[in-house]
């Protein structure tokens, strides 16, 4: 009677355990990064009898969780590469809906103020009109200057949010660390460690993919170590790296990501974050914020300097020689606090600049100059000295001194758009005639006029206005792009999750069909119980007799 009444009492505490695990995958069917678990039984071992061998009942081997690593790794994969696309998309649209708007943008600026050179072109004594193209210049001007802060607000608010998303990776990473050195004390106890700490580690790994790339490596206690970008170590066991956001030596306000490891070592790992809204901001930063900054800039001191350029050559209305009519910029310098020595840049020729931003470098031989966007190097004319510059896309670079190790970083046209400002403050100093020609000649306003439509930028290749317009053109692509790519991967994330889900996700239905079915085995089990305890009374009351 006793190996029937065991039998069954096997059987009572494992579908005990099926039932309440069931009601444990009920109650958390809404719990984010919950994988469902499920109880594996396993025969007892047989008892021997004449007759052979017979079953002694059922004992539960372990209550696993339902994951596949695969499944989750897919799914960090495609988390990573929606959210670099989508925060990508989210700030390039902010600046290609702007740029582009014609009521915002430069393009509708820059035709009003030529329709009014045109006009003093068509009356050049005329006052009202010279006032109201020096009343246009003022408004192109702040036009520059609006957009230009616009885009430094921007900065500004894509630098708090590096800092505030590096601040939660750093949480994210310190709990991490926590959780390994819980499961690692757990590993060895009785039972090993429990499903929902489990669940707890892989659901803050899925949710530090949204910052970054993430790969893992579990060890041998059954810690978790985890890696970011392109495999910088962020948590390994119990102890974890901090990253930070801090300033480029050769330009403060360009931030970059560094990871502070054990011991003090700093490294730069900004070129390394891939993914995530991390790699989405910077890519960001480099691809579209700086870009569209440069471009803008360009439009300014081109049409700054061919403008003062046919200005100066003219004549105002009191037969005074023209000068410059815009303020222009120069080229941004910005030098390492270690070097040794110094230099000077200016505009070579403005038709040939690019967008770009360069690093200059003295190696203690020689001369180099590294385009930043491109990853190349620039090849450079000339031997650096004042009757013979380096000449390199469009800016001209004299060396006042060298030591070994100076280096530079060149942004020729960063400035061009806060400095664009107009110089001549009076309606009569607009230089509209030819030199030696009467007051009323209109020659240099019409030459004025004419710059509109010349091919003075982009390599002589386009006006000012097309050379606007391929701002507008290479910001919309980019937008486009990180939309159509943000798309794609928002459906390869889709049904990752449903594969995933399908493995590890609650089914209510299916809980409930269970509960029902464990249930009812519970009762035959306790039937069993119930049968053993009749035989065992009648086996007592026959001995009494």
């Amino acid at each position: 009677m006793a190996s029937i009444i065991n039998t069954g009492i096997s059987a009572l505490n494992a579908f005990k355990r099926q039932m309440e695990t069931t009601g444990h995958n009920i109650a958390n069917v809404n719990t984010e990064g919950y994988s469902r678990q499920t109880v594996r039984f396993d025969t007892r071992p047989p008892e021997s009898v004449p007759e052979g061998y017979i079953g002694s009942g059922v004992d539960v081997s372990s209550i696993t969780r339902n994951y596949d690593n695969f499944l989750a790794d897919r799914v960090r994969d495609y988390t990573s590469s929606h959210e670099e696309f989508s925060v990508y998309h989210d700030r390039a649209s902010q600046i290609d809906n702007v740029i582009a708007d014609a009521s915002a943008g430069i393009s509708g600026m820059l035709q009003q103020f030529f329709a009014s050179v045109n006009d003093v072109a068509d009356d050049p004594t005329s006052i009202p009109a010279r006032s109201v193209m020096l009343s246009r210049a003022d408004q192109l001007s702040d036009r520059f200057a609006a957009l230009n802060g616009w885009f430094e607000d921007i900065r500004h608010q894509m630098n708090r949010e590096l800092e505030f998303q590096v601040n939660e990776v750093n949480s994210i990473s310190k709990s991490l660390a926590d959780i390994n050195a819980r499961i690692a004390n757990m590993d060895r106890a009785v039972g090993g460690v429990p499903n929902d700490i489990l669940d707890e580690r892989d659901r803050l790994i899925d949710e530090l993919s949204r910052y970054t790339n993430v790969s893992t490596l579990e060890q041998s206690d059954g810690s978790m170590n985890v890696f970011v970008g392109t495999g910088q170590a962020l948590v390994v066991g119990g102890t974890y790296n901090t990253l930070a956001v801090t300033n480029n030596p050769l330009a403060v306000d360009h931030k970059e990501i560094v990871i502070q490891q054990a011991g003090g070592l700093v490294v730069n790992v900004s070129q390394q974050i891939t993914g995530g809204s991390l790699g989405g901001l910077l890519r960001f930063a480099d691809e579209v914020l700086d870009e569209s900054q440069n471009a803008l800039g360009r439009v300014a001191i081109g049409l700054g300097t061919f403008f003062n350029a046919a200005h100066s050559g003219g004549m105002d209305l009191d037969g005074n020689p023209g000068s410059d009519f815009f303020s222009v910029a120069a080229p941004q310098v910005m030098a390492n606090p270690a070097n040794g020595g110094s230099i000077s840049v200016a505009f070579d020729n403005v038709a040939d600049l690019t967008t770009h931003e360069y690093q200059l470098d003295f190696d203690g031989a020689g001369w180099s100059l590294y385009d930043l966007d491109t990853g190349s190097n620039v090849a450079l004319s000339g031997s650096g000295t004042v009757a013979d510059p380096f000449v390199a896309d469009g800016i001209s670079i004299v060396v006042n001194a060298a030591a070994a190790g100076d280096s530079y970083s060149l942004r020729p046209t960063r400035l061009g758009a806060s400095a664009f400002g107009v110089l001549v403050a009076d309606e009569r100093e607009i230089a509209a005639a030819d030199p030696g020609g009467g007051v009323g000649d209109n020659r240099n306003a019409r030459r004025l006029a004419d710059l509109q439509t010349a091919n003075l930028m982009m390599g002589g290749t386009a006006s000012f206005a097309n050379t606007y317009g391929a701002l507008i053109a290479d910001i919309g692509t980019k937008t486009q792009q990180a939309a159509s790519n943000a798309g794609v991967q928002e459906h390869l994330l889709s049904q990752a999750e449903a594969a995933k889900s399908a493995v590890s996700g609650v089914n209510l239905d299916e809980e409930a069909a269970d509960l029902v079915r464990f249930q009812q085995a519970y009762q035959a089990a306790a039937q069993v119980i119930n049968v053993a305890n009749s035989l065992f009374d009648t086996l007592l009351n026959a001995v009494r007799r």
